[in-house]
Protein backbone atom coordinates (compact mmCIF):
# COMPACT_ATOMS: atom_id res chain seq x y z
CA UNK A 1 0.00 0.00 0.00
CA UNK A 2 2.91 2.23 1.30
CA UNK A 3 4.55 1.77 -2.48
CA UNK A 4 1.42 2.78 -4.37
CA UNK A 5 1.41 5.57 -1.90
CA UNK A 6 4.67 7.01 -2.66
CA UNK A 7 4.64 6.73 -6.44
CA UNK A 8 1.13 8.33 -6.67
CA UNK A 9 2.47 11.53 -4.59
CA UNK A 10 5.82 11.08 -6.49
CA UNK A 11 3.62 11.59 -9.73
CA UNK A 12 1.58 14.27 -8.20
CA UNK A 13 4.62 16.38 -7.21
CA UNK A 14 6.47 16.24 -11.10
CA UNK A 15 2.66 16.72 -12.28
CA UNK A 16 2.24 19.88 -10.19
CA UNK A 17 5.57 21.22 -11.04
CA UNK A 18 4.56 21.35 -14.65
CA UNK A 19 1.66 23.05 -13.91
CA UNK A 20 3.36 25.73 -11.87
CA UNK A 21 5.75 26.62 -14.95
CA UNK A 22 2.23 26.38 -17.83
CA UNK A 23 0.92 28.86 -15.33
CA UNK A 24 3.83 30.98 -15.18
CA UNK A 25 4.13 30.66 -19.17
CA UNK A 26 0.26 31.10 -19.36
CA UNK A 27 0.09 34.45 -17.26
CA UNK A 28 2.97 35.97 -18.33
CA UNK A 29 1.57 35.71 -22.30
CA UNK A 30 -2.06 36.75 -21.14
CA UNK A 31 -0.15 39.53 -19.38
CA UNK A 32 1.87 40.82 -22.11
CA UNK A 33 -1.30 40.26 -24.17
CA UNK A 34 -4.28 41.63 -22.73
CA UNK A 35 -4.28 43.08 -18.81
CA UNK A 36 -2.32 42.43 -16.09
CA UNK A 37 -5.08 40.84 -13.94
CA UNK A 38 -3.95 37.77 -15.69
CA UNK A 39 -0.75 38.11 -13.85
CA UNK A 40 -2.37 38.86 -10.73
CA UNK A 41 -4.73 35.71 -11.31
CA UNK A 42 -1.75 33.75 -12.35
CA UNK A 43 0.21 34.33 -9.71
CA UNK A 44 -3.09 33.46 -6.98
CA UNK A 45 -2.92 29.95 -8.87
CA UNK A 46 1.41 29.67 -8.68
CA UNK A 47 0.79 30.41 -4.89
CA UNK A 48 -1.84 27.94 -4.28
CA UNK A 49 0.18 25.26 -6.88
CA UNK A 50 3.20 25.56 -4.20
CA UNK A 51 1.52 24.73 -1.01
CA UNK A 52 -0.27 21.60 -2.87
CA UNK A 53 3.40 20.55 -4.46
CA UNK A 54 5.06 21.49 -1.05
CA UNK A 55 1.84 19.16 0.77
CA UNK A 56 2.54 16.46 -2.13
CA UNK A 57 5.99 15.86 -1.50
CA UNK A 58 5.78 15.90 2.43
CA UNK A 59 3.29 13.07 1.74
CA UNK A 60 6.16 11.51 -0.58
CA UNK A 61 8.77 12.02 1.79
CA UNK A 62 6.37 10.14 4.54
CA UNK A 63 6.27 6.78 2.89
CA UNK A 64 10.03 6.88 1.72
CA UNK A 65 10.95 7.48 5.16
CA UNK A 66 8.38 4.98 6.47
CA UNK A 67 9.81 2.85 3.61
CA UNK A 68 13.46 3.10 4.94
CA UNK A 69 12.60 2.40 8.18
CA UNK A 70 11.09 -0.15 7.55
CA UNK A 71 13.75 -2.23 5.61
CA UNK A 72 16.34 -1.39 8.74
CA UNK A 73 13.86 -2.79 11.22
CA UNK A 74 14.48 -4.49 13.61
CA UNK A 75 18.07 -2.99 13.23
CA UNK A 76 19.39 0.12 14.61
CA UNK A 77 19.29 3.31 12.45
CA UNK A 78 21.80 5.53 14.97
CA UNK A 79 24.55 4.40 17.21
CA UNK A 80 25.46 7.51 18.73
CA UNK A 81 24.64 7.81 22.21
CA UNK A 82 25.48 9.62 25.33
CA UNK A 83 25.50 7.43 28.15
CA UNK A 84 26.05 10.41 30.90
CA UNK A 85 22.84 11.88 29.68
CA UNK A 86 20.24 8.96 29.72
CA UNK A 87 19.88 8.75 32.89
CA UNK A 88 18.54 12.20 33.16
CA UNK A 89 15.01 11.89 33.12
CA UNK A 90 15.66 9.26 35.70
CA UNK A 91 17.67 11.21 38.15
CA UNK A 92 16.11 14.66 37.15
CA UNK A 93 12.35 13.64 38.15
CA UNK A 94 11.83 10.63 38.73
CA UNK A 95 9.14 8.15 38.68
CA UNK A 96 7.55 9.86 41.92
CA UNK A 97 7.07 12.84 39.42
CA UNK A 98 5.71 11.08 36.52
CA UNK A 99 3.24 9.88 39.08
CA UNK A 100 4.36 6.10 39.38
CA UNK A 101 2.99 3.75 40.27
CA UNK A 102 3.55 -0.72 41.46
CA UNK A 103 7.01 -0.34 40.84
CA UNK A 104 10.16 -0.86 42.66
CA UNK A 105 13.59 1.35 41.95
CA UNK A 106 17.18 -0.19 40.95
CA UNK A 107 19.63 1.88 42.89
CA UNK A 108 22.63 2.74 41.50
CA UNK A 109 24.64 -0.11 43.07
CA UNK A 110 22.44 -2.70 41.42
CA UNK A 111 22.14 -0.94 38.20
CA UNK A 112 26.30 -1.05 38.30
CA UNK A 113 26.31 -4.85 39.13
CA UNK A 114 23.59 -6.02 36.29
CA UNK A 115 25.50 -3.60 33.61
CA UNK A 116 22.08 -1.83 33.03
CA UNK A 117 24.19 0.67 30.96
CA UNK A 118 25.61 -2.00 28.56
CA UNK A 119 22.00 -3.85 28.19
CA UNK A 120 20.51 -0.51 28.07
CA UNK A 121 22.76 -0.38 24.45
CA UNK A 122 21.85 -3.55 23.59
CA UNK A 123 18.28 -3.25 23.62
CA UNK A 124 18.52 0.61 22.33
CA UNK A 125 17.74 1.77 18.62
CA UNK A 126 15.50 4.84 19.88
CA UNK A 127 16.04 7.98 17.26
CA UNK A 128 15.18 10.42 20.05
CA UNK A 129 16.78 11.84 23.19
CA UNK A 130 13.67 11.76 24.93
CA UNK A 131 13.42 7.88 23.88
CA UNK A 132 16.62 7.08 25.37
CA UNK A 133 16.23 8.40 28.63
CA UNK A 134 12.44 6.49 28.70
CA UNK A 135 14.28 3.02 27.57
CA UNK A 136 16.82 3.87 30.56
CA UNK A 137 14.10 4.87 33.13
CA UNK A 138 12.01 2.02 32.19
CA UNK A 139 14.78 -0.38 32.95
CA UNK A 140 15.09 1.44 36.63
CA UNK A 141 11.84 1.28 37.35
CA UNK A 142 10.61 -2.40 37.25
CA UNK A 143 6.75 -3.47 37.44
CA UNK A 144 4.97 -4.83 40.51
CA UNK A 145 1.77 -5.26 38.49
CA UNK A 146 0.93 -8.04 36.18
CA UNK A 147 -2.05 -6.08 34.36
CA UNK A 148 0.39 -3.19 33.62
CA UNK A 149 2.71 -5.59 32.13
CA UNK A 150 0.70 -7.01 30.17
CA UNK A 151 -0.74 -3.94 28.84
CA UNK A 152 3.00 -3.06 27.99
CA UNK A 153 3.30 -6.37 25.77
CA UNK A 154 0.25 -5.66 24.48
CA UNK A 155 1.56 -2.18 22.96
CA UNK A 156 5.25 -4.43 22.17
CA UNK A 157 2.96 -7.11 20.30
CA UNK A 158 1.34 -4.54 18.04
CA UNK A 159 4.34 -2.74 17.20
CA UNK A 160 5.90 -5.65 15.98
CA UNK A 161 3.35 -6.68 13.80
CA UNK A 162 1.94 -3.02 12.42
CA UNK A 163 4.67 -1.98 10.48
CA UNK A 164 2.89 0.79 8.87
CA UNK A 165 1.85 2.35 11.92
CA UNK A 166 5.04 1.71 14.01
CA UNK A 167 6.91 3.51 11.06
CA UNK A 168 4.95 6.19 10.61
CA UNK A 169 5.56 6.89 14.76
CA UNK A 170 8.99 6.57 13.97
CA UNK A 171 9.21 8.91 11.14
CA UNK A 172 7.47 11.97 13.70
CA UNK A 173 9.96 10.62 16.56
CA UNK A 174 13.15 10.82 14.01
CA UNK A 175 11.84 14.64 13.35
CA UNK A 176 12.84 15.12 17.19
CA UNK A 177 16.29 14.11 17.08
CA UNK A 178 18.68 13.69 19.89
CA UNK A 179 19.66 16.70 22.14
CA UNK A 180 23.42 16.91 21.68
CA UNK A 181 24.07 20.76 22.73
CA UNK A 182 22.28 21.89 25.63
CA UNK A 183 20.20 20.97 28.30
CA UNK A 184 15.98 21.02 27.87
CA UNK A 185 15.85 20.16 31.61
CA UNK A 186 17.67 23.32 32.17
CA UNK A 187 14.62 25.11 30.50
CA UNK A 188 12.67 23.13 32.09
CA UNK A 189 13.44 23.92 35.70
CA UNK A 190 14.47 27.20 34.89
CA UNK A 191 13.43 29.92 37.76
CA UNK A 192 14.13 33.18 35.65
CA UNK A 193 11.85 36.01 36.52
CA UNK A 194 10.48 38.02 33.81
CA UNK A 195 9.39 41.92 35.12
CA UNK A 196 6.00 43.09 33.53
CA UNK A 197 7.99 46.33 33.12
CA UNK A 198 10.50 44.77 30.71
CA UNK A 199 7.65 42.93 28.60
CA UNK A 200 5.51 46.18 28.03
CA UNK A 201 8.78 47.72 26.94
CA UNK A 202 10.12 45.60 24.26
CA UNK A 203 6.34 44.95 23.13
CA UNK A 204 6.14 48.64 22.75
CA UNK A 205 9.44 48.72 21.14
CA UNK A 206 8.68 46.01 18.90
CA UNK A 207 5.13 47.46 17.99
CA UNK A 208 7.37 50.88 16.79
CA UNK A 209 8.92 48.68 14.22
CA UNK A 210 6.37 46.77 13.00
CA UNK A 211 4.91 50.59 12.60
CA UNK A 212 7.99 51.81 10.93
CA UNK A 213 7.95 48.97 8.30
CA UNK A 214 4.26 49.38 7.63
CA UNK A 215 5.24 53.19 7.02
CA UNK A 216 7.20 52.46 4.02
CA UNK A 217 4.08 51.33 2.20
CA UNK A 218 2.37 55.04 2.66
CA UNK A 219 5.58 57.13 2.50
CA UNK A 220 7.63 55.39 0.31
CA UNK A 221 11.72 55.15 0.74
CA UNK A 222 11.70 58.49 2.44
CA UNK A 223 10.93 55.76 5.38
CA UNK A 224 14.10 54.13 4.86
CA UNK A 225 15.72 57.74 6.70
CA UNK A 226 13.76 56.35 9.86
CA UNK A 227 14.29 52.83 9.45
CA UNK A 228 17.63 52.60 9.32
CA UNK A 229 18.62 54.46 12.63
CA UNK A 230 16.31 52.70 14.52
CA UNK A 231 17.45 49.01 12.77
CA UNK A 232 20.84 49.65 14.16
CA UNK A 233 19.49 50.61 17.94
CA UNK A 234 17.43 47.43 17.51
CA UNK A 235 20.19 45.29 16.34
CA UNK A 236 22.15 46.41 19.54
CA UNK A 237 19.46 45.53 21.55
CA UNK A 238 18.70 42.27 19.58
CA UNK A 239 22.57 41.33 19.65
CA UNK A 240 22.75 41.94 23.70
CA UNK A 241 19.72 39.92 24.74
CA UNK A 242 20.70 36.86 22.27
CA UNK A 243 23.72 36.42 24.14
CA UNK A 244 21.96 36.91 27.63
CA UNK A 245 20.10 33.54 26.40
CA UNK A 246 22.46 31.88 24.34
CA UNK A 247 22.48 29.02 26.75
CA UNK A 248 18.84 28.31 26.26
CA UNK A 249 18.37 28.88 22.92
CA UNK A 250 19.24 25.41 21.46
CA UNK A 251 16.76 23.99 24.04
CA UNK A 252 13.79 26.45 22.77
CA UNK A 253 14.61 24.94 19.60
CA UNK A 254 14.33 21.60 20.70
CA UNK A 255 11.56 22.08 22.71
CA UNK A 256 9.63 23.84 19.81
CA UNK A 257 10.61 20.55 17.67
CA UNK A 258 9.21 18.03 20.43
CA UNK A 259 5.55 19.69 20.47
CA UNK A 260 5.11 19.99 16.81
CA UNK A 261 6.20 16.13 16.45
CA UNK A 262 4.07 15.66 19.55
CA UNK A 263 1.22 17.01 17.80
CA UNK A 264 1.33 14.82 15.37
CA UNK A 265 1.77 12.04 16.94
CA UNK A 266 -1.75 12.66 18.70
CA UNK A 267 -3.46 12.86 15.63
CA UNK A 268 -2.45 9.22 14.82
CA UNK A 269 -5.32 6.92 14.88
CA UNK A 270 -4.00 3.57 17.09
CA UNK A 271 -6.16 1.92 19.12
CA UNK A 272 -3.32 -0.01 21.04
CA UNK A 273 -1.75 3.28 21.90
CA UNK A 274 -4.77 5.20 22.68
CA UNK A 275 -4.25 6.11 26.28
CA UNK A 276 -0.54 7.54 25.56
CA UNK A 277 -1.86 9.54 22.45
CA UNK A 278 -5.16 10.93 24.10
CA UNK A 279 -3.60 12.23 27.26
CA UNK A 280 -0.81 13.50 24.85
CA UNK A 281 -3.47 15.34 23.04
CA UNK A 282 -4.98 16.95 26.46
CA UNK A 283 -1.11 17.98 27.97
CA UNK A 284 -0.54 19.86 24.80
CA UNK A 285 -3.61 21.55 24.65
CA UNK A 286 -2.34 24.77 26.78
CA UNK A 287 1.11 24.50 25.24
CA UNK A 288 -0.03 23.79 21.68
CA UNK A 289 1.56 27.59 20.80
CA UNK A 290 5.28 27.06 21.95
CA UNK A 291 6.13 25.83 18.65
CA UNK A 292 5.22 28.33 16.67
CA UNK A 293 7.19 30.68 19.55
CA UNK A 294 9.94 28.99 19.33
CA UNK A 295 10.54 29.65 15.85
CA UNK A 296 11.26 33.17 16.55
CA UNK A 297 13.40 32.07 19.03
CA UNK A 298 15.79 29.49 17.91
CA UNK A 299 18.66 30.49 15.26
CA UNK A 300 17.56 30.09 11.67
CA UNK A 301 20.03 29.09 8.82
CA UNK A 302 22.47 31.54 7.45
CA UNK A 303 20.10 31.34 4.39
CA UNK A 304 17.76 32.54 6.48
CA UNK A 305 18.83 36.64 6.31
CA UNK A 306 15.94 37.99 5.10
CA UNK A 307 14.07 36.16 8.57
CA UNK A 308 16.97 37.64 10.90
CA UNK A 309 16.10 41.28 9.89
CA UNK A 310 12.53 40.70 10.54
CA UNK A 311 13.27 39.41 13.99
CA UNK A 312 15.91 42.48 14.55
CA UNK A 313 13.37 45.13 13.48
CA UNK A 314 10.48 43.20 15.38
CA UNK A 315 12.49 42.72 18.09
CA UNK A 316 10.61 39.16 17.75
CA UNK A 317 13.49 36.89 19.74
CA UNK A 318 13.39 38.36 22.83
CA UNK A 319 9.76 38.86 23.44
CA UNK A 320 9.05 35.38 22.25
CA UNK A 321 11.85 34.46 24.75
CA UNK A 322 10.17 36.18 27.18
CA UNK A 323 6.28 34.92 26.42
CA UNK A 324 8.03 31.30 26.79
CA UNK A 325 9.35 31.62 29.98
CA UNK A 326 6.37 32.31 31.36
CA UNK A 327 4.38 29.58 29.51
CA UNK A 328 7.31 27.06 30.24
CA UNK A 329 7.08 28.09 34.24
CA UNK A 330 3.29 27.64 34.22
CA UNK A 331 3.08 24.48 32.12
CA UNK A 332 6.56 22.76 33.60
CA UNK A 333 4.35 19.65 34.74
CA UNK A 334 2.79 19.00 31.36
CA UNK A 335 6.16 20.12 29.08
CA UNK A 336 7.97 16.92 30.95
CA UNK A 337 4.85 14.70 30.40
CA UNK A 338 5.05 14.99 27.31
CA UNK A 339 8.25 14.96 27.03
CA UNK A 340 7.93 11.46 29.03
CA UNK A 341 5.28 10.41 26.79
CA UNK A 342 6.49 10.79 23.15
CA UNK A 343 9.83 9.26 24.86
CA UNK A 344 7.61 6.30 26.09
CA UNK A 345 6.50 5.69 22.72
CA UNK A 346 9.94 5.69 21.14
CA UNK A 347 11.54 3.65 23.52
CA UNK A 348 8.44 0.69 23.13
CA UNK A 349 9.88 0.72 19.19
CA UNK A 350 13.33 -0.24 20.08
CA UNK A 351 11.94 -3.05 22.87
CA UNK A 352 9.95 -4.11 20.04
CA UNK A 353 13.04 -4.23 17.74
CA UNK A 354 15.30 -5.96 20.62
CA UNK A 355 12.49 -8.94 21.01
CA UNK A 356 12.60 -9.33 16.80
CA UNK A 357 16.53 -8.85 17.48
CA UNK A 358 16.15 -12.11 20.10
CA UNK A 359 16.48 -16.05 18.67
CA UNK A 360 14.51 -16.45 21.47
CA UNK A 361 12.52 -15.30 24.16
CA UNK A 362 9.36 -16.32 26.31
CA UNK A 363 6.66 -14.08 28.20
CA UNK A 364 6.88 -14.41 32.43
CA UNK A 365 4.53 -16.15 34.58
CA UNK A 366 4.20 -13.82 37.47
CA UNK A 367 2.26 -16.09 40.23
CA UNK A 368 0.62 -14.62 43.47
CA UNK A 369 3.22 -17.19 45.79
CA UNK A 370 5.55 -15.50 47.60
CA UNK A 371 9.54 -15.42 47.13
CA UNK A 372 9.31 -18.28 44.55
CA UNK A 373 11.61 -18.13 41.25
CA UNK A 374 11.69 -20.97 38.90
CA UNK A 375 14.07 -20.21 35.52
CA UNK A 376 14.74 -23.27 32.87
CA UNK A 377 17.46 -22.72 29.89
CA UNK A 378 18.51 -19.09 31.18
CA UNK A 379 20.70 -16.90 29.23
CA UNK A 380 22.48 -13.55 30.15
CA UNK A 381 21.24 -10.69 27.48
CA UNK A 382 24.72 -9.83 27.08
CA UNK A 383 26.01 -13.49 26.37
CA UNK A 384 23.37 -15.01 24.48
CA UNK A 385 25.88 -17.77 22.97
CA UNK A 386 26.28 -18.87 26.64
CA UNK A 387 25.45 -22.25 28.65
CA UNK A 388 21.90 -22.23 29.82
CA UNK A 389 21.27 -23.39 33.35
CA UNK A 390 18.35 -23.62 35.28
CA UNK A 391 17.02 -22.66 39.09
CA UNK A 392 13.71 -23.50 41.05
CA UNK A 393 13.43 -21.46 44.31
CA UNK A 394 11.07 -21.67 46.67
CA UNK A 395 11.17 -20.20 49.95
CA UNK A 396 14.32 -21.44 50.28
CA UNK A 397 17.76 -19.32 48.84
CA UNK A 398 21.28 -20.69 47.28
CA UNK A 399 24.71 -20.81 48.11
CA UNK A 400 26.90 -20.99 45.46
CA UNK A 401 30.62 -21.97 45.77
CA UNK A 402 32.85 -23.10 42.95
CA UNK A 403 36.33 -21.48 41.87
CA UNK A 404 38.06 -18.82 40.20
CA UNK A 405 36.30 -17.81 36.89
CA UNK A 406 34.07 -20.54 37.05
CA UNK A 407 30.94 -19.10 36.19
CA UNK A 408 29.47 -17.81 39.62
CA UNK A 409 29.16 -13.87 39.12
CA UNK A 410 27.92 -14.58 35.65
CA UNK A 411 25.20 -17.22 37.02
CA UNK A 412 23.83 -14.52 39.58
CA UNK A 413 23.39 -11.60 37.63
CA UNK A 414 21.59 -13.62 34.37
CA UNK A 415 19.11 -14.35 37.69
CA UNK A 416 19.49 -10.97 38.23
CA UNK A 417 18.91 -9.34 34.55
CA UNK A 418 15.94 -11.87 34.09
CA UNK A 419 14.08 -10.84 37.11
CA UNK A 420 15.05 -7.13 35.80
CA UNK A 421 13.74 -7.21 32.12
CA UNK A 422 10.76 -9.74 32.99
CA UNK A 423 9.33 -6.84 35.32
CA UNK A 424 10.27 -4.20 32.85
CA UNK A 425 10.40 -5.26 29.43
CA UNK A 426 8.32 -8.70 29.52
CA UNK A 427 10.86 -10.31 27.95
CA UNK A 428 12.71 -13.58 29.92
CA UNK A 429 15.96 -14.75 28.02
CA UNK A 430 15.22 -18.68 28.83
CA UNK A 431 12.33 -21.48 27.99
CA UNK A 432 10.72 -20.93 31.11
CA UNK A 433 10.28 -18.06 33.52
CA UNK A 434 7.86 -18.41 36.72
CA UNK A 435 7.50 -16.28 39.72
CA UNK A 436 7.06 -13.75 42.34
CA UNK A 437 7.26 -10.24 41.96
CA UNK A 438 10.54 -9.38 43.54
CA UNK A 439 12.46 -5.78 44.59
CA UNK A 440 15.76 -6.70 43.16
CA UNK A 441 19.27 -6.03 45.49
CA UNK A 442 22.63 -6.32 44.94
CA UNK A 443 26.28 -6.13 46.31
CA UNK A 444 28.82 -7.23 43.69
CA UNK A 445 31.06 -5.33 43.09
CA UNK A 446 32.54 -3.10 45.53
CA UNK A 447 35.60 -0.92 45.47
CA UNK A 448 37.86 0.97 47.80
CA UNK A 449 36.98 4.49 47.38
CA UNK A 450 40.39 6.73 47.98
CA UNK A 451 38.96 10.03 47.66
CA UNK A 452 36.69 9.05 50.25
CA UNK A 453 38.99 7.65 52.24
CA UNK A 454 36.84 4.46 52.29
CA UNK A 455 38.37 0.87 52.37
CA UNK A 456 37.12 -2.18 50.87
CA UNK A 457 35.89 -3.96 54.03
CA UNK A 458 33.94 -0.59 54.73
CA UNK A 459 32.36 -0.20 51.20
CA UNK A 460 31.21 -4.42 51.83
CA UNK A 461 29.73 -2.96 54.94
CA UNK A 462 27.90 -0.28 53.81
CA UNK A 463 26.48 -1.93 50.68
CA UNK A 464 25.17 -5.15 52.59
CA UNK A 465 23.36 -2.66 54.96
CA UNK A 466 21.72 -0.65 52.16
CA UNK A 467 19.84 -4.38 51.10
CA UNK A 468 19.18 -5.26 54.50
CA UNK A 469 17.58 -1.61 55.36
CA UNK A 470 15.59 -2.07 51.84
CA UNK A 471 14.28 -4.98 52.17
CA UNK A 472 10.14 -4.82 52.68
CA UNK A 473 7.55 -6.99 54.13
CA UNK A 474 4.93 -6.11 51.40
CA UNK A 475 7.31 -7.05 48.55
CA UNK A 476 9.84 -9.95 48.49
CA UNK A 477 13.40 -8.74 48.01
CA UNK A 478 15.66 -11.08 46.07
CA UNK A 479 19.49 -10.43 47.02
CA UNK A 480 22.23 -10.93 45.42
CA UNK A 481 25.79 -11.05 47.38
CA UNK A 482 29.47 -12.24 46.20
CA UNK A 483 31.21 -12.97 48.82
CA UNK A 484 30.49 -11.10 51.71
CA UNK A 485 32.78 -9.57 54.23
CA UNK A 486 35.69 -10.82 52.40
CA UNK A 487 37.63 -7.75 53.49
CA UNK A 488 38.23 -8.92 56.94
CA UNK A 489 39.38 -11.96 58.63
CA UNK A 490 37.89 -15.21 58.24
CA UNK A 491 36.59 -16.18 61.57
CA UNK A 492 34.77 -13.06 62.37
CA UNK A 493 33.81 -13.12 58.35
CA UNK A 494 31.84 -16.68 58.69
CA UNK A 495 30.18 -15.96 62.12
CA UNK A 496 28.51 -12.52 60.41
CA UNK A 497 28.21 -13.81 57.53
CA UNK A 498 25.75 -16.83 58.56
CA UNK A 499 24.01 -14.03 60.96
CA UNK A 500 23.33 -11.86 57.54
CA UNK A 501 22.14 -15.36 55.63
CA UNK A 502 19.80 -15.90 58.21
CA UNK A 503 18.65 -12.47 59.01
CA UNK A 504 17.39 -12.06 54.96
CA UNK A 505 15.47 -15.58 54.89
CA UNK A 506 13.78 -14.66 58.17
CA UNK A 507 12.12 -11.77 56.51
CA UNK A 508 10.31 -11.27 52.98
CA UNK A 509 13.33 -11.97 50.96
CA UNK A 510 15.27 -14.31 49.03
CA UNK A 511 18.93 -14.53 48.55
CA UNK A 512 21.66 -16.13 46.29
CA UNK A 513 25.19 -15.77 47.83
CA UNK A 514 28.23 -16.71 46.39
CA UNK A 515 31.42 -18.02 48.81
CA UNK A 516 34.55 -19.50 49.03
CA UNK A 517 34.02 -20.20 52.62
CA UNK A 518 32.94 -23.88 52.69
CA UNK A 519 32.08 -23.59 56.42
CA UNK A 520 29.50 -21.31 55.28
CA UNK A 521 27.62 -23.74 52.69
CA UNK A 522 27.83 -26.60 55.26
CA UNK A 523 25.80 -24.94 58.00
CA UNK A 524 23.27 -23.05 55.55
CA UNK A 525 21.22 -25.81 54.64
CA UNK A 526 18.18 -24.60 56.83
CA UNK A 527 17.58 -22.11 54.22
CA UNK A 528 19.99 -22.18 51.81
CA UNK A 529 20.43 -24.94 48.31
CA UNK A 530 23.86 -25.37 47.55
CA UNK A 531 25.38 -25.20 44.52
CA UNK A 532 28.54 -24.97 42.62
CA UNK A 533 30.17 -24.48 39.71
CA UNK A 534 34.06 -26.03 39.13
CA UNK A 535 36.51 -26.59 36.06
CA UNK A 536 39.64 -28.97 35.08
CA UNK A 537 42.98 -28.22 35.10
CA UNK A 538 45.59 -29.83 32.77
CA UNK A 539 48.96 -29.24 31.66
CA UNK A 540 48.28 -28.61 28.23
CA UNK A 541 44.77 -27.08 27.95
CA UNK A 542 44.99 -25.25 31.41
CA UNK A 543 41.85 -24.60 32.35
CA UNK A 544 38.64 -25.61 31.09
CA UNK A 545 35.61 -24.59 32.26
CA UNK A 546 31.57 -26.36 31.62
CA UNK A 547 29.88 -23.24 33.26
CA UNK A 548 27.04 -25.87 33.94
CA UNK A 549 25.65 -25.34 37.53
CA UNK A 550 25.76 -28.72 39.72
CA UNK A 551 24.14 -29.40 43.21
CA UNK A 552 26.12 -29.73 45.92
CA UNK A 553 29.42 -27.84 47.68
CA UNK A 554 32.47 -27.57 45.62
CA UNK A 555 35.29 -28.79 47.65
CA UNK A 556 38.32 -28.59 44.95
CA UNK A 557 40.01 -25.09 44.75
CA UNK A 558 41.92 -23.96 41.27
CA UNK A 559 44.29 -21.27 42.58
CA UNK A 560 47.19 -23.64 42.90
CA UNK A 561 46.53 -25.67 39.54
CA UNK A 562 46.45 -21.80 37.98
CA UNK A 563 49.84 -20.84 39.38
CA UNK A 564 51.25 -23.83 38.44
CA UNK A 565 49.73 -23.99 34.87
CA UNK A 566 51.02 -20.30 34.92
CA UNK A 567 54.70 -21.61 35.76
CA UNK A 568 55.20 -20.27 39.19
CA UNK A 569 58.14 -22.13 41.01
CA UNK A 570 57.78 -25.59 41.68
CA UNK A 571 58.90 -24.44 45.07
CA UNK A 572 56.12 -22.49 45.74
CA UNK A 573 53.65 -24.85 44.70
CA UNK A 574 55.12 -27.51 46.76
CA UNK A 575 55.04 -25.72 49.82
CA UNK A 576 51.77 -24.42 49.44
CA UNK A 577 50.28 -27.67 48.62
CA UNK A 578 52.18 -29.39 52.02
CA UNK A 579 50.78 -26.03 54.16
CA UNK A 580 47.05 -27.30 52.98
CA UNK A 581 48.01 -30.64 53.51
CA UNK A 582 49.30 -29.95 57.17
CA UNK A 583 46.54 -27.72 58.16
CA UNK A 584 43.96 -30.66 56.88
CA UNK A 585 45.55 -32.91 59.82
Amino acid sequence: MNKHNKMFYKLLTYLISLLCAFDIYISYKLYTLYSAIFLQVGIVILVALIIIAFKSYSKFKLFSDMDYLKSRWPYTYDNTVDLNKVDKLYKEYGPEFLKEKNFSNIDDQTASDLNIDDIFESINICTSSPGEQMLYYILRTPKLNREELISRNNILEFLSSNNDIRSELQVIITGIGKQYKGDIFNLFNTKKVVSKAAKLTFNILGSIGLISLVSIVFIGIKGLLFILPLFLVYQFIHNKSSTEIEDEVTSIGYLGTLISSAKKLSKIKCEELSDELSELKTLLEPVKNIDKKTFFVADNDAADAVLEYIKIILLAKIRCYYSLVDTIKDNRESLIKIYSLVGKIDAYISIASYRERLDDYTYPNFIDRDKYLKLNDALHPLILDGVPNSIELNKRGIVLTGSNMSGKSTFMRTIGTNILLSQTIYTSLCSEYTGSFFRILSSLSIADDVTQGKSYYLGECNSLLRILNSIEEEIPSFCIIDEIFKGTNPLERIASSKEILRYIMDRNALAIVATHDLELAETCNNNYLCYYFCEDVDKTQGLTFDFKLKEGICHSGNALKLLDFLGYPKEIIDNALNSIHIGNK
